[in-house]
């Protein structure tokens, strides 16, 4: 009998032993993938002063120890924010589906925008015939309380938790996303709300998610599929307005359409407020539709060196007035395209000063499905402008007022239409 517990015990410390043999090895090919791809790949080779060798030092033991997934993308995050650079950073398996904006990869939506301004999240946007509309929901109202999360809880918590670039602006901007994630879902499901109307009273409500009505599409390799939309419009009868929530190819031939449209207008208000990036040659494509002779519009800095990339103009061109609206959730391709295009004289810019994660990025599988994200080259403007940490800084700074938006206002579009109608 006791030989028998002798030699389950063996068995179990000998399975127990294997299992953590098994976890410190793969630990240590999870960092050697990331240290070696950095260190070879990383658009900057100085590495911004920081001893990379080092680095690995220290942090190999505290990595092959780690006993919990949690512990290991802890730590491998840790050495890697050092560096303080955006599109930086291992996601572990279950938030790949979480990576980026929730508005573009969620399918269940209230239909509803969302700011956070001077420490309240202000719903600045409530779309037609949405479930949120039909609830009654309007827009200046205040979120209070979300899923039985406060506003302040959300935000304290990506306080405690932020990423790079370390700025004021990407902790709203992350507060943000965080405070719009709760607002998305599965459709059907139901979010619950606590919010204050526009007189202050206080309402406590259940609404169903709805499915959206356009489909999505694959961005990049390896990362999930996204919702793409345009909406456009005119103004005063000789401003066109287009918005549109991503750099997606999925909607670059209609953007084109849309531009073409309004070509004889003599002016124009592309809105790419709250866009927070994606494919370089939709941006650049875009960008070429407002140039009339071959231009440089961006350099690319990586370890083989600087890559300069041109504009060629199309056949025919817009050529009135432009205007880009930008804010703090404008990033990554937003800031590139608007940087580029004010950078060259071409637009003028405004609203207000972008985060400034401005690197281009590459992606890496990891095993069990996590992804590694590291930035293999750094952007500048084609006046050797670096907007990494900097972002894009508005011709005219204009700010979101809650008690303008409760008037059905958007001061930076108003702005922007009174500087093209008043503009000599």
């Amino acid at each position: 009998m006791n030989n028998t517990i002798l030699i389950v015990v063996f068995i179990t410390t000998l399975l127990t032993s294997c299992i953590g043999q098994q976890k410190e090895d793969q630990n240590v090919e999870i960092l050697n993938t990331v240290w070696e791809t950095m260190n070879t790949q990383y658009f900057d080779s100085t590495f911004s002063g920081l001893n990379w060798q080092e680095q690995y030092d220290y942090y190999k033991p505290i990595i092959e120890s780690c006993k919990t997934n949690d512990s290991l993308y802890y730590y491998l995050n840790q050495m890697l924010f050092k560096l303080g650079v955006s599109h930086l950073g291992v996601v572990p398996p279950e938030e790949t589906e979480m990576i980026g904006d929730p508005q573009l990869f969620l399918d269940g939506t209230l239909g509803i925008d969302v700011r956070y301004l001077k420490d309240e999240a202000i719903i600045t946007s409530v779309k037609k015939k949405s479930v949120a509309s039909e609830m009654n929901i309007k827009q200046g109202f205040t979120l209070l309380e979300i899923n039985g999360k406060t506003i302040d809880k959300i935000v304290k918590k990506r306080k405690f938790e932020p990423i790079p670039p370390f700025n004021d602006r990407n902790i709203r901007l992350l507060s943000t996303e965080n405070i719009v994630r709760e607002l998305y879902g599965t459709p059907n499901d139901t979010v619950k709300i606590r919010y204050l109307d526009a007189n202050n009273l206080e309402h406590n409500i259940a609404i169903p998610l709805k499915e959206r009505s356009i489909r999505k599409a694959t961005l990049l390799p390896d990362m999930p599929e996204i919702y793409a939309s345009v909406d456009n419009r005119i103004i005063n009868d000789e401003i066109g307005y287009i918005r549109f929530d991503v750099f997606h190819p999925v909607i670059l031939d209609s953007l084109i359409s849309i531009i073409n449209k309004y070509r004889n207008l003599p002016n124009l208000i592309l809105d790419i407020r709250g866009n927070p990036g994606g494919d370089f040659n939709t941006r650049r494509t875009i960008a070429e539709q407002f140039v009339n002779e071959r231009t440089l519009f961006w350099k690319y800095q990586s370890r083989n060196g600087i890559r300069e990339v041109f504009l060629n103009p199309p056949k025919e061109q817009y050529k009135g007035k432009l205007v880009i609206l930008i804010d703090e959730l404008s990033s990554s391709s937003s800031e590139e395209f608007s940087g580029g295009m004010k950078a060259i004289g071409r637009a003028t810019i405004i609203g207000q000063q972008t985060v400034g994660k401005v690197l281009t990025m590459e992606v890496v599988p990891l095993p069990e499905g996590a992804l590694f994200v590291y930035p293999n080259q750094q952007t500048m403007t084609s006046k050797d402008e670096v907007l990494e940490a900097v972002g894009v800084l508005p011709d005219i700074e204009v700010e979101l007022e809650k008690e303008a938006i409760l008037k059905g206002k958007d001061t930076q579009l108003e702005k922007a239409v009174e500087y093209l109608t008043f503009k000599k």
